[in-house]
């Protein structure tokens, strides 16, 4: 396990470096220009050229791509063209909310989304299963913006029980941390049901039974134990994908972490906020993988006799 570990963490150099360099390249291939996002697309000749110099833009894209990963390698990001501010600072500053958002949201998620897909499949063909799997089909086929365009009228501004948009406590975490979780609820129930069905079957769960190990226990240890590693994939990769910033959900409900952020730097064309926030993204999703290799080891017995084989 720990040499798999190092592995995992030594691929990560040579990927991050390839992420930067797609970003670096595609960033620059964008339609419009940060210093007339600057200074104004009617100023003079001679200011424009002056900040341009003072950015960098007036090198050429590998002499800019060059130093920018420079600037990496000492554990700088560059600063923010429009507030001057460092990225990193910017971004260490988000994380904490998007953090809060994220695990809010598998909070929500992960417990009623098993325990839907657990029922629909030991209840399959039945109308139980019927209406939980319309149920997940229907949480999946709603958009993000859609969903939390509905909650934040309805417990917004009709009910007026939770504040519409804002960053802050418990309060106005619960309708963004709803919108982000509808989906995962959804995937998270159909993955289980599934996952589930293919377990229930097998003849160590026959064996179970026949020795009369009580249904509770069958469910709870034999089943669901057995039918985790799908289920953790799935939670995993939502999670994921939440730390990086979910862009339409913060900016749907103005919370000030990863993803808004994100979006200010594209609508800005600001570089070094589009790059810093990829980067930390990207090693983000590789850590949340690895550690959900580390989950399938202690999860799945199969897992550790194959790690030991190898």
């Amino acid at each position: 396990m720990n040499c798999y570990i190092a592995k995992k963490v030594a691929l990560l150099v040579p990927l991050l470096f390839g992420i930067t360099f797609i970003t670096f390249a595609l960033t620059n291939a964008l339609p419009g220009d940060p210093v007339y996002n600057l200074v104004g697309e009617r100023s003079t000749p001679e200011i424009i050229s002056k900040v341009r110099k003072e950015i960098g833009a007036d090198k050429g894209i590998a002499r800019r791509y060059v130093g920018y990963v420079s600037l990496l390698l000492t554990g700088e990001m560059g600063r923010s063209y429009f507030t001057n501010r460092r990225v990193l600072d910017d971004i260490v500053a988000k994380f904490p909310n998007t953090l809060m958002l994220a695990l809010g949201a598998m909070v929500i998620a992960v417990p009623p989304g098993m325990l839907l897909g657990l029922i629909a499949a030991l209840k399959k063909g039945r109308f139980a299963d019927r209406v939980i799997s319309a149920f997940s089909i229907s949480l999946l086929s709603v958009p993000v913006f859609w969903s939390g365009l509905l909650l934040m009228l309805l417990f917004g501004l009709v009910l007026k029980l939770l504040p519409p948009s804002g960053t802050g406590g418990l309060r106005y975490m619960l309708l963004p941390a709803i919108t982000l979780s509808l989906p995962a609820l959804g995937t998270i129930a159909r993955v289980t049901r599934v996952s589930v069905l293919d377990v229930v079957d097998m003849p160590f769960i026959r064996t179970a039974r026949a020795k009369g190990i009580a249904s509770s226990r069958i469910k709870a240890v034999h089943i669901l134990k057995n039918a985790l590693i799908p289920v953790v994939t799935v939670i995993g990769l939502d999670f994921a994908s939440y730390l990086n910033g979910a862009v339409l959900t913060e900016t749907i409900f103005g919370w000030d972490g990863i993803g808004r952020f994100t979006m200010e730097g594209i609508i800005k064309r600001d570089y070094p906020v589009i790059m810093g926030c990829i980067i930390v993204g990207t090693t983000l999703f590789v850590l949340s993988n690895l550690v959900v290799d580390i989950l399938y080891y202690y999860i799945d017995p199969r897992v550790r006799i194959r790690g030991t084989d190898r």
